[in-house]
C-alpha cells in the first residue's frame, strides 16, 4: 500500500482542485450578462420593478411567471393532500354502504392446524390480521378445539364471533 501512497495524494489532490475549478466556473457571471468590453453590466436585462411600465411587467411576467385571474383558485401541497385524503375517506365510506353482507363458507379438513385455518380465514376476507387471530386463539388455549367441517360466517364478523363459529358447534 506504502508503494501507492502518492498516487492517493495525486488523486485527492486533483479531486480538490477540480471541485475549486467548478465552484469558480459557477461563481463566474455568464456570457449574457458581460458587456463588450468583458464588464458585468449592474442591471443585466431587466429594470427594477418600480421603474417598469405594465407593458414591460406583463413581457416580464408571460416570460418568466404563469399568471392566473382572481377568479382562478391556486392550491398549495398540504391543501391538496388535505382534499385527496378527504375525497379518499368518501369514496371508502360510499364503497361500505353499497358493499352487501355476504356469506363465507368455510370448509376445515380433518388434521388442519391452526395456521392453516388462519390463511383460509385471512384469504377469504374474514379476518383482516393473521397474528392477532393466532394470538387471540392461543390466549384462549382453543388451539386444538377447532371443529372439522363446513362452517358459514354471514357478512362481517368480529375475532370473537369467528373463534366461537368455529369451536362452538
Amino acid at each position: 500500500m506504502s508503494n501507492k501512497k502518492s498516487l492517493f495524494y495525486g488523486l485527492g489532490s486533483g479531486m480538490i482542485a477540480g471541485a475549486v475549478l467548478l465552484q469558480l466556473m459557477n461563481a463566474a457571471p455568464s456570457a449574457s450578462s458581460l458587456s463588450r468590453d468583458g464588464l458585468v453590466e449592474p442591471s443585466s436585462g431587466s429594470p427594477a420593478a418600480e421603474k417598469m411600465t405594465r407593458e414591460q411587467l406583463r413581457e416580464a411576467a408571460a416570460v418568466h411567471y404563469q399568471v392566473y385571474g382572481k377568479d382562478v383558485k391556486i392550491y398549495l401541497q398540504p391543501e391538496v393532500d388535505e382534499l385527496i385524503g378527504q375525497r379518499i375517506a368518501e369514496e371508502r365510506e360510499k364503497l361500505k354502504a353499497v358493499e352487501p353482507a355476504k356469506d363465507v363458507y368455510i370448509y376445515v379438513q380433518s388434521g388442519m392446524v391452526l395456521w392453516q385455518v388462519s390463511d383460509m380465514l385471512l384469504q377469504s376476507g374474514l379476518i383482516s390480521d393473521k397474528k392477532a387471530f393466532e394470538d387471540e386463539m392461543r390466549k384462549r388455549q382453543l388451539t386444538g378445539s377447532i371443529i372439522t367441517g363446513a362452517h358459514e360466517f354471514k357478512g362481517p364478523q368480529t375475532i370473537e364471533q369467528i373463534i366461537t363459529g368455529l369451536t362452538v358447534k
